[in-house]
């Protein structure tokens, strides 16, 4: 017991990943810099690692050659974080890693910098534990491999190798995790040898001095498989129990990480499929939506199972899934599926539900549930707590609760509730899905006032139809009234909570906004919105690296929303990560039909912004339009005039631009007026045909300025009109003010869109230390979120755009162009 007066250490266990970068010592000095910068950049892309910063439960230890990393989390964590690393690995040959893993006691300290540092045995023990491999290796000490092997997805990866003798002459037991793909299944080469010593050693005994120990060892055989015989004789059930039990099969030399773990999917895992409407009525479809929703909604309020989110389900509706469960259940990473079909007549509702096994097709539970429409509205709660019990769930009391209770007593209010949601829901919902939803909720409330979820939904949609709540206090006003009256009725709703959330998002309170949203989180465990609309409020406080791990904590909650995937693709673009970007946007396209061209266009301006090559982009603008929602022939133009100006092709983005509708450049840095300027910059044609467009595109902007005062982005093109006029002060004063703006509305990215913009000012008002000086810094930091801007801060989009001539030639922005593209913090 420390005395009085002591500072008493306080410990706590810390789960480590030690990393080293095999054969540092030998390499050249700036070979040692350029692999650790590898090494820092493939940890900052780790998902463990994003997660855990985001939570502040992550040190990281510089180590000279290599590095540590402390999670503070869970075990899982650095043995994750370890297999992202060594996928990211085969990116790098020349970056030859080993990695120990050990949970263990840390005693977080203050070194003399006033930074947080770590002491302790679990940080020794990993080290020693990483000591024992080579290259490739993914060590655990057996403590560690204990608390994983408590995971049945990690059991397969987990591979004992014997005891390696560590400093001292202690010796640790270590244990080898690996797959087909990752990981090293060698012996390390430390063990190797011990063995083949104590192989000739025991070679080297006479036989004289082995045959008592034979002897011995024949004796104890017998007497083992006699006991075995008597107790398979009077124990067959202990010896059946015993023969299930067995240490399940080393992953096939093939198999990659993702085959490994979804093999041991976990036990309370479920998806509930899209329901088949039987109904004579085909427009009862939204109704069997309805229910459907309605139980996963349920069901995603227990906090012990694990409840794959709408989207992600949605995909299979109208799918032939008989024969594909099982693939089914690997797609969405669940050990069970709900599978239904509804048939409503009149007032009569018959629903037929059954739970299967994924693994093995096998039917746990059925039932059918015959009712009128009105005692229909409990079922949700009832199957729900059917299907926990069969998963053997524990609900708490509060569960229980919540889950049994009716969403309306109104029969008429929940047919509208639900064709509501059915608009609400929909792939990227327009304007017009927007107001029909609140229009039906608003319906619904007014059969039923004390409909509490239909509330919440209708303030949901009221802030989310228009998020700048600030714009408007009547719309304002009403997602307030609507969330407090729900939470009123509701008090543990989540979706009241939730509601909440929307609102201060909205009403730029990102505080309050996250408190609600905890609260939130408690209630819907399973909810992918929850962390959707955290990525949004991360988004307001400029935190990126807590977007990029809420959005894919979303993803594993939801791994077929594209939505989720579109935020993130968008934000690892706007802090460069082009080849992430890339990898998210392949996601995008597995998911979505061949036909959604806006997805291709995404990722081939990723792809031209990382390899400055437009030959994708060609290739995905030369396409024809199918129609479809999401390509149109209107799109189709829009991305040609794009591409025209992108490379320089003025006459057909002059012939493009007059056939463009207004809206199509909605959301985007200018006016189709500012365009028109551009155009007519870029042309270099008649001076006073260019100055009259220039005018004209100035009058325009003036009465964007004039509804919108205090935006940052109608100023910026003012400012830039005016360079273009020669108009040097204004201009300059007007670019400035533009960036001041931008910083009062959005720090980071607000900041940063001006400022591009107030470079190009520099740029043609005769201020080339200015623009360059602005260029290099806008190259290390956060660019704008927009897929398509003329003012985005790329190497690629700066040796490609017209906007940049006045700098060609000068040797400081030759020297940007030849260089690598800065890497951006965040």
């Amino acid at each position: 017991m420390a005395t009085e007066g002591e500072k008493q250490i306080e410990l706590e266990i810390g789960h480590v990943l030690f990393i080293d970068i095999v054969g540092y010592s030998k390499l050249l000095i700036n070979e040692q810099s350029e692999l650790l910068e590898h090494l820092k950049e493939m940890v900052r892309g780790s998902a463990q690692v994003r997660a855990a910063d985001a939570e502040e439960k992550l040190i990281r230890l510089a180590t000279g050659d290599g590095m540590a990393l402390v999670f503070r989390t869970n075990p899982e964590a650095p043995a994750e974080c370890a297999l992202e690393l060594s996928r990211a690995d085969k990116e790098h040959p020349e970056l030859r890693l080993r990695m120990g893993i050990h949970s263990g006691p840390i005693n977080i300290v203050t070194d003399v910098n006033e930074r947080a540092n770590v002491t302790g045995a679990g940080i020794n023990m990993a080290q020693r534990v990483m000591d024992c491999g080579d290259a490739g290796h993914i060590l655990l000490s057996k403590r560690a491999a204990d608390d994983l092997a408590e995971y049945r997805q990690w059991q397969p990866l987990l591979h004992e190798v014997g005891e390696c003798e560590v400093k001292h002459g202690v010796r640790i037991s270590v244990v080898n995790l690996y797959t087909g793909e990752l990981g090293n299944p060698a012996l390390p080469e430390k063990l190797r040898q011990a063995k083949e010593k104590q192989r000739k050693a025991t070679a080297g005994r006479s036989p004289a001095r082995n045959k008592p120990l034979l002897i011995t060892m024949a004796v104890l055989i017998c007497l083992l498989f006699g006991a075995a015989i008597v107790g398979v004789i009077f124990a067959p059930a202990a010896f059946k129990s015993f023969s299930r039990q067995r240490a399940p099969a080393t992953p096939s030399p093939g198999a990659s990480i993702s085959s490994a773990l979804v093999s041991a999917l976990p036990e309370k895992s479920i998806a509930v499929l899209p329901f088949e409407n039987l109904s004579a009525e085909k427009d009862d479809v939204f109704f069997a939506d309805g229910i459907q929703d309605d139980i996963l909604t349920s069901l995603g309020k227990i906090k012990e199972l694990t409840v794959i989110a709408r989207a992600s389900v949605m995909t299979y509706r109208g799918a032939a899934v008989a024969g594909k469960l099982r693939q089914i259940g690997n797609t969405l990473r669940v050990a069970h599926v709900l599978q239904g079909s509804v048939r409503r007549v009149a007032n009569q509702v018959v629903v037929n539900v059954q739970l299967v096994d994924t693994r093995d097709d096998r039917q746990i539970w059925s039932e059918r549930y015959e009712r009128t429409l009105t005692n229909a509205l409990s079922l949700q709660g009832e199957i729900a707590v059917e299907i926990a019990h069969a998963l053997q769930a524990t609900l708490t009391p509060d569960e229980k609760s919540v889950v049994a209770t009716k969403p309306t007593e109104n029969p008429e209010a929940y047919l509208l509730y639900l064709r509501a949601r059915e608009m609400e829901l929909r792939f990227r919902p327009s304007e017009v899905d927007y107001e029909t939803a609140a229009k039906l909720y608003r319906q619904a409330i007014d059969l039923d006032p004390a409909f509490a979820l239909a509330r919440a939904r209708l303030s949901i949609v009221t802030t989310r139809h228009s998020p700048r709540l600030d714009r408007d206090p009547i719309r304002k006003a009403k997602a307030l009234a609507e969330a407090k009256e729900a939470l009123r009725l509701r008090p543990g709703m989540g979706e009241a909570r939730l509601a909440l959330a929307y609102y201060y998002w909205g009403n730029y309170d990102p505080d309050r906004a996250l408190a609600e949203l905890a609260e939130a989180e408690r209630l819907l465990p399973n909810s992918a919105e929850v962390w959707q609309i955290r990525a949004m409020i991360y988004r307001q406080q400029n935190k990126i690296r807590e977007r990029i791990a809420a959005l894919e904590r979303a993803e594993v909650l939801d791994p077929r929303d594209t939505n989720s995937l579109l935020l993130l693709a968008s934000t690892l673009r706007a802090v460069r990560a082009w080849p992430e970007a890339i990898r998210t946007r392949d996601r995008i396209l597995a998911l979505l039909p061949e036909s959604r061209r806006s997805a291709k266009y995404g990722r081939a301006f990723d792809e031209f912004r990382l390899t400055g090559k437009v030959d994708g982009l060609r290739q995905v603008i030369e396409e024809p339009a199918t129609g479809s929602r999401d390509d149109t022939a209107e799109d189709y133009q829009f991305w040609q005039f794009e591409f025209a100006m992108l490379t320089r092709d003025f006459a057909t983005a002059n012939r493009l631009l007059p056939q463009l509708a207004p809206a199509k450049f909605e959301g985007d840095p200018q006016p189709k007026a500012m365009e028109a300027a551009l155009l007519a910059v870029a042309r270099d044609g008649d001076r006073a045909s260019v100055e009259r467009t220039l005018l004209s595109a100035r009058q325009e902007i003036e009465k964007l300025m004039a509804a919108l005062p205090n935006e940052s982005q109608p100023l910026s093109n003012l400012g830039l009109i005016d360079a273009f006029l020669g108009r040097k002060d204004d201009a300059i004063r007007e670019g400035r003010h533009a960036v001041e703006l931008g910083e009062a509305f959005d720090p980071m990215l607000g900041k940063n869109d001006a400022s591009a913009v107030l470079a190009l000012i520099y740029t043609w008002t005769g201020e080339p230390d200015l623009a360059l000086e602005l260029i290099e810094h806008l190259l290390t930091v956060p660019a704008s979120l927009f897929q398509v801007t003329n003012y985005n801060m790329t190497v690629a989009e700066l040796k490609w755009r017209w906007e940049w001539d006045p700098l060609r030639k000068d040797p400081r922005f030759q020297k940007i162009l030849a260089g690598p593209e800065p890497k951006t913090f965040y």
